[in-house]
């Protein structure tokens, strides 16, 4: 009877046991699911992204997010090793990097979004470079407009011509003439450089002012030479010009250039629409576009999901709020320009407006080393501060020609 009793006691134990552990599980599974967000912004960019993880966290109370800051330039060769072992970091991503996107999709490590958006939700073209054939791999995010930008009040103070009213290319030089004669000015343009990036803002406003929109395509897609005489002639008749003769100020970290042009020791700093977000007051900040340019480039920033999430429905429900009801909630914060199509011109502050005045009528082009990618675009950013150390003709040919050798071999990959 005793060893009946024990056995008995000994069932009911484990079947305690087995409860608490199950009941511990369920637990486990009944609480919130957790993604992880990585994307390059920190600051004050990362303030006025914050509020879009709160509102869906708010809509989805299952569903908790981390938000992680991550370099481009870091996070590609970090999770290329993740991806290749069949690991993520992060559920959902953000990256300047089409071509990033594109790589990995097709050796199966993003999930395919076509359940999840169509190409007509966002600005046309938008999706463009994230797909594969109909394959749409990423989603398009907020973004900026490369422009040269001015502190209107130093303008004014110093009873300067506004800039968009130069006619041509000489109306211009004079007004930097009049703006180096001013006390305390360093240069009459700022030559941001930290970042390879920002010498090829620079870069890409001169080709496409003096070389014209189709030479900007051209040179993206490959079938136009970076040897092209025509390119050269873009570049040493205009850009070359204004190094020699100091037009330019010595290269500094990017925010620091900002900073330098908006306490009036350059007048014109060539820059990013995004900028007014590190500008105070932002409707201080006039933009334009140069004497002749028919083009602005617009890039912006793409979203993806891993092959390798642990949480990909709830994943695919946060990339579809982030493409679209959630770049309402940045545009409202200011500093960049959506690329969602259900944004309506009103729900951008002052500082933005005015940047969709002044480019209304140009023609939008993707951002050049964005696009190509690869081994072009860290040789591009190595190579044009250069140019800025020793502005001749002979480095400027060595550059082109080590350009057409990066474009060629990123290309044809």
């Amino acid at each position: 009877m005793k060893k009946l009793m024990v056995i008995v006691m000994v069932l009911m134990l484990s079947a305690t046991m087995v409860y608490a552990g199950g009941a511990k599980e369920a637990e486990k599974k009944e609480g919130p699911v957790v993604l992880t967000v990585m994307a390059p912004w920190a600051e004050g960019e990362m303030e006025g992204f914050l509020p879009v993880l709160r509102a869906f966290e708010a809509q989805n109370p299952g569903i908790k997010v981390e938000y992680r800051t991550g370099r481009p330039e870091d996070t590609a060769t970090m999770l290329s090793n993740q991806f290749a072992i069949g690991k993520t970091s992060a559920d959902i991503i953000d990256t300047p990097w089409s071509w990033f996107i594109v790589q990995q999709a097709q050796a199966g490590h993003i999930m395919q979004m076509n359940d999840v958006i169509s190409a007509d939700e966002f600005l046309p073209g938008a999706l463009n470079n994230v797909s594969v054939g109909d394959a749409i791999y990423g989603a398009s995010s907020v973004g900026g407009v490369t422009i040269p930008e001015y502190r209107k009040s130093f303008f004014t103070k110093n009873n300067l011509k506004d800039p968009a009213e130069c006619k041509d290319w000489n109306e211009f030089i004079d007004l930097l003439d009049a703006i180096a004669a001013i006390e305390g000015v360093q240069a009459p343009l700022g030559s941001g450089g930290g970042v390879g990036w920002s010498f090829t803002s620079i870069i890409e406003a001169f080709i496409i002012t003096f070389g014209g929109a189709d030479m900007h395509v051209g040179l993206t897609n490959g079938s136009i030479s970076w040897l092209d005489p025509k390119v050269k002639a873009a570049l040493m008749d205009n850009l070359l010009p204004l190094l020699q003769q100091g037009y330019f100020g010595e290269p500094d970290e990017y925010t620091a250039v900002l900073e330098a042009m908006w306490s009036g020791k350059h007048g014109i700093y060539i820059g990013d629409s995004t900028d007014n977000m590190s500008l105070s007051p932002a409707e201080d900040r006039g933009v334009f576009t140069l004497p002749g340019q028919d083009a602005v480039v617009l890039w912006n920033d793409f979203w993806y999901v891993p092959a390798y999430t642990e949480h990909p429905e709830e994943a695919k429900k946060l990339f579809k709020f982030l493409a679209t009801e959630g770049q309402k909630i940045q545009i409202s914060n200011g500093g960049r320009i959506g690329t969602y199509a259900g944004i309506p011109l009103e729900m951008y502050p002052e500082s933005e407006r005015e940047v969709f005045e002044v480019i209304k009528d140009k023609i939008v082009l993707p951002d050049m080393d964005d696009t190509i990618g690869g081994k072009f675009q860290s040789v591009i950013w190595d190579q044009m501060g250069l140019l800025w150390s020793d502005p001749t003709e002979k480095t400027l040919d060595s550059i082109l020609y080590i350009l057409q050798e990066a474009s060629e071999e990123t290309l044809k990959k």
